[in-house]
C-alpha cells in the first residue's frame, strides 16, 4: 500500500463500511482506486476490535465485517487504494471527518470527488470546497457505486438494487438521509425500487 499517493477519489469510513456491505464489493475494490486517512483506518480498526463477538445479523457485526473487509483491501500489497496520514491528527466522534477536511484543506488539488454519508460533515466540506475554489463534488457514499454503473462494470439493475440494499441495510430512512444518499446521481431507479429508498 502506497500511503503517500492521492487517487482523485477521497472517502470516509461511513462510506467504505457501506459500500464493502454490498454485493458489489468485489467489483468496486477491482476496479476503483480511491484514499482515505490514517484517522478513518484507525476508526475502521476500532469497530473490529470492539465488536469482536457482535452476534450475527446486528449492526455491530455488520460495522466489523465491512470494516474487515476494508483494512484487508488497504494492507493488501496489489491494492490500488492508499491511507495519507493527517497531521496533526483530530480526535473525537467525528475524527474521521475532521480528518477528510484537513486532508482538503492541504491537498484539495489532488481530489475530485469526496465521499461521506453525514449531512453536516458533507455540508462543512462543500463550504471548505468553495472557499478554496476546488473543482469537487461532495456526494454520498452510492456514489461510489454510480461510478461503477458510469463506467459500464455493473448494470443498472445491479447498481440501483445495490443502492437499495445500502440504504436498508444502513437503516437511513427519512426525508434528507435518503435524498442525501442518492445527491449528485443522475440514475432513475424507480423501475426497481421500492418508494421508501428513493430519493423525494
Amino acid at each position: 500500500m502506497a500511503s503517500d499517493t492521492r487517487h482523485p477519489l477521497l472517502a470516509d469510513t461511513s462510506s467504505l463500511i457501506a459500500v464493502a456491505n454490498t454485493d458489489q464489493w468485489d467489483v468496486l475494490v477491482g476496479s476503483l482506486a480511491l484514499t482515505t486517512t490514517n484517522v478513518c483506518k484507525h476508526e475502521l480498526q476500532n469497530h473490529v476490535n470492539s465488536n469482536a463477538h457482535a452476534p450475527e445479523g446486528s449492526r455491530d457485526q455488520y460495522l466489523k465485517r465491512g470494516s474487515q473487509r476494508v483494512l484487508n483491501h488497504l494492507d493488501d500489497d496489489s491494492s490500488s487504494w492508499s491511507c495519507v496520514t493527517v497531521v496533526p491528527r483530530p480526535h473525537g466522534s467525528d475524527a474521521g471527518e475532521e480528518s477528510l477536511k484537513q486532508e482538503l484543506s492541504e491537498h484539495g488539488d489532488s481530489y475530485q470527488v469526496v465521499s461521506l454519508l453525514d449531512g453536516a460533515a458533507r455540508r462543512s466540506i462543500r463550504r471548505l470546497v468553495d472557499d478554496h475554489g476546488y473543482d469537487i463534488d461532495v456526494v454520498g457514499p452510492p456514489y461510489l457505486l454510480y461510478v461503477l454503473f458510469d463506467n459500464d462494470l455493473i448494470s443498472k439493475a445491479e447498481f440501483c438494487e445495490a443502492s437499495g440494499e445500502m440504504i436498508r441495510t444502513e437503516g437511513w430512512t427519512g426525508y434528507e438521509v435518503v435524498k442525501n444518499a442518492w445527491a449528485s446521481i443522475p440514475v432513475d431507479c424507480s423501475e426497481f425500487l421500492d418508494e421508501d429508498v428513493l430519493p423525494p
